[in-house]
């Protein structure tokens, strides 16, 4: 058993908003517990059985348990002497009700419709539903418990790949002032910013540090990343590795990208458009046009962008076809692709194209017996020797060029 002090409210980093009840401090098998999830508002009114206006006392009991052994977990409300004799004492109340604003950015929140992506509602009391997330309806960017997740996704392995950067240490950055959108990082590498000599002399970072920081920042400012990187790096809902490929795939390259998004008036009939491609759905389709008309995510979009070169990738908006009945030349082979490729093709594109597109099984990273065909480009001397002595078939970089271009002319 435990005492409710109070409800705080949790904003994640996809701007969830979660009641979490906050304990008297309660040894729980070893533990001691004070904070425990709530889920969302319509569980913490039923589990801590509010009044009709959405109230609960304060310090009132409840029984708590570790779910798992683990995750602490509020199971009931207890009644008691103190909640049964209000007269005696002062009674003061909780709101379980649901925020209309975020309590880290004051924008306005909304609920998801499960049931239908494109819409959303209000928090009212009336329309709450189980299941229905409330999330804050601002810029990610511009909330600070979401901005920290935003900048920590935009500089992972999968996005701009930055090195070194935890989200304690990112946390600090914006502490500091010095990163507020993901452009902001990459201007330690101006002439005459200072921004190297500032973060040496924050806690538990130094001159080496700070030097190896920069250092990851220009190899990135130097190198660029890839369109389907870059479109990932924005951390659009819904759009994850895969389906970055594919909608980068279908650009070909940034600019195109961003012609669709500043067409914000004709945004959900550009989008539309990549309904044609072969697993992006609708749901990807609606956050691509939400993100479109938020002025700040653009903006800190294209800031990024005159940052870091993004390299193009090959257009294959007209491979996707849906219900094409072409022949697919890889089809149920394993292919492995070695070297370099032509037109700055990155490997993960000409993978995703073989499978998604050329019907390949699979694309390992290494040759085998099992393998059916090798991709060799500029450079892939030791897995091409590999192929020879097993024989395996192997064609060029610009072989495999071709048959792209030659099953688009047939779609």
């Amino acid at each position: 058993m435990s005492k409710l002090n109070s409800v705080e409210v949790q904003v994640g980093r996809t701007g969830a908003l979660t009641p979490v009840a906050i304990l008297d401090p309660t040894d729980l098998g070893g533990v001691i517990v004070s904070r425990a999830s709530l889920h969302n508002f319509l569980f913490a009114r039923s589990v801590l059985e509010a009044d009709d206006n959405g109230n609960v006392n304060k310090d009132a009991s409840v029984m708590i348990s570790r779910a798992g052994d683990v995750i602490p977990q509020v199971l009931r409300r207890l009644n008691n002497s103190n909640e049964t004799a209000p007269q005696l004492h002062k009674v003061e109340y909780i709101s379980l009700s649901a925020p209309k604003t975020c309590p880290a950015c004051g924008a306005p929140t909304y609920y998801d419709d499960l049931l239908d992506p494109s819409e959303s509602k209000k928090p009212t009391n009336d329309t709450i539903t189980s299941g229905q997330v409330l999330r804050c309806g601002g810029p990610q960017l511009l909330c600070p418990p979401r901005a920290i997740g935003a900048l920590s996704h935009a500089y992972s392995r999968d996005a701009l790949d930055v090195v070194g950067l935890s989200e304690g240490r990112l946390q600090q950055l914006m502490n500091a002032s010095l990163i507020e959108v993901p452009s902001d990082l990459f201007k330690i590498l101006d002439p005459d910013s200072t921004m190297k000599d500032e973060i040496s002399k924050l806690p538990f970072w130094g001159e080496k540090s700070a030097h190896n920081l920069m250092e990851a920042t220009q190899l990135v400012a130097k190198n660029g990343v890839s369109l389907s990187k870059f479109i990932y790096s924005l951390g659009i809902r819904h759009i994850g590795v895969h389906s970055s490929k594919l909608i980068s795939s279908a650009y070909g390259s940034v600019e195109n990208f961003f012609d669709d998004v500043d067409e914000s008036k004709n945004a959900e009939v550009c989008f539309n458009s990549l309904n044609d491609i072969k697993g992006v759905g609708q749901v990807m389709i609606e956050s691509l046009i939400k993100f479109s008309s938020n002025k700040e995510l653009v903006t800190a979009a294209k800031e990024l962008a005159a940052r870091v070169p993004i390299h193009d990738e090959i257009t294959t908006l007209s491979l996707a076809k849906k219900g094409s009945s072409t022949p697919r030349i890889f089809e149920g082979k394993s292919v492995v692709f070695t070297g370099s490729l032509p037109n700055k093709m990155s490997r993960s594109t000409a993978q995703n194209i073989a499978i998604e597109f050329l019907g390949a099984k699979s694309t390992p990273s290494n040759v085998s017996k099992s393998t059916g065909v090798v991709v060799e480009g500029i450079g892939g001397g030791k897995k091409a020797m590999e192929a020879k002595m097993l024989g395996i078939e192997i064609i060029s970089a610009e072989d495999f060029v071709n048959m792209i271009e030659g099953h688009k002319s047939m779609n």
